[in-house]
């Protein structure tokens, strides 16, 4: 069961991650809907979702669908794997496959860009996203994000090498 929300949504909320959120971690990360676009070809084991978790995980958040049910349900993670100087970083985030197309992304996406901006200080957030990934690129096109890269060949992707392109949102563009 996911600890207490820390931001709320109209359909989703954010928790920190904990211990019994691991299993969940690794099953999604582990699936190769999620793990392929990701481009994170390591199999990850129980241990190894430990020590992603030992790291400095202040921006690694649980995404939990709150609906009509009694318990929020885990869908999927949003995080800021790299940070630099607490002022930007780099958004990742990814839904289980049975959850996805929900709207469930936008809004978790949403909710952390206001944290982050809001609360933290940051000043740009960026998120690299292959050019083969179009809900991605979609989601991020829609909540504001601005194209400022394309990444020739970046990614080995499904047996061959992809293009990326780099997106990013400034404060500015996101507080007013």
């Amino acid at each position: 069961m996911p600890g207490p929300a820390f931001a709320m949504g109209d359909t989703v909320s954010l928790h920190p991650v904990e211990e019994e959120d691991y299993e969940f971690i690794q099953r999604g990360r582990n699936e190769p809907s999620t793990r392929v676009p990701l481009t994170d070809t390591t199999i990850r084991s129980r241990s190894d979702v430990e020590e992603m978790f030992d790291d400095d995980t202040e921006y690694h958040f649980l995404v939990c669908a709150d609906g009509d049910k009694e318990e929020p349900e885990p869908v999927g993670v949003v995080a800021f794997p790299w940070v630099s100087d607490g002022d930007s970083g780099s958004l990742m985030y990814w839904i289980a496959s049975e959850h996805r197309r929900e709207g469930y992304v936008s809004e978790a996406v949403e909710l952390v860009l206001d944290y982050v901006f809001r609360e933290c200080g940051f000043h740009k957030v960026t998120a690299r996203v292959l050019v083969t990934n179009d809900a991605s690129i979609q989601t991020l096109e829609s909540i504001g994000f601005e194209r400022e890269g394309h990444f020739r060949e970046d990614n080995f992707y499904d047996g061959e090498w992809v293009d990326a392109y780099q997106y990013s949102l400034l404060s500015h563009e996101w507080l007013n």
